[in-house]
């Protein structure tokens, strides 16, 4: 999908992505009972962690989103693999295409071993994680971590996927 630009996001950028967790962290508290801080804002303590390889999603030069990708995997503790830690995008860009889009663009960049976890509950991610992965015929099983149960996702990009 042309209309989709996916770049990679340097120290400058984090605002944004600070700003935009707020806004993911809100579209999943109907699922996920996120405290709110006193300042009005929902805590976010993974940001420092996951800041390794952020992108921010663009579409038709709009902010549509943002991925936060990193080496090794929390969820399963394999360190042999790149890991999708957040994927957020925007209700108005979602049933677009624009998240596969990005989602492939992410892969492209970082080709090699992936690892992909969803809580099974948030349903609308698994929607989505199971539709863009099915290209890559992963292996799928389930997996228990933090009181959660899990669906993985592996699977291996080369450099032109």
């Amino acid at each position: 999908m042309g209309d989709v630009l996916v770049r990679l996001a340097g120290p400058q950028d984090r605002p944004v992505i600070e700003n935009l967790i707020q806004l993911y962290l809100y579209d999943m508290a109907d699922v996920f009972a996120f405290p709110v801080g006193p300042d009005g804002r929902f805590a976010y303590d993974f940001l420092d962690r996951f800041w390794q390889r952020p992108y921010l999603i663009s579409w038709r030069g709009e902010l549509a989103g943002f991925v936060l990708v990193i080496d090794g995997s929390p969820i399963t503790g394999a360190q042999d693999r790149q890991f999708v830690a957040e994927f957020f995008l925007l209700r108005t860009y979602r049933g677009k295409g624009v998240g596969r889009a990005a989602f492939r663009d992410v892969l492209a960049a970082n080709p090699g071993r992936w690892q992909i976890g969803v809580m099974e509950r948030n349903r609308p991610a698994s929607a989505f994680w199971l539709s863009v992965t099915s290209a890559y015929a992963p292996k799928a099983y389930p997996h228990h971590f933090d009181d959660e149960d899990w669906q993985v996702y592996e699977f291996e990009t080369g450099p032109h996927t």
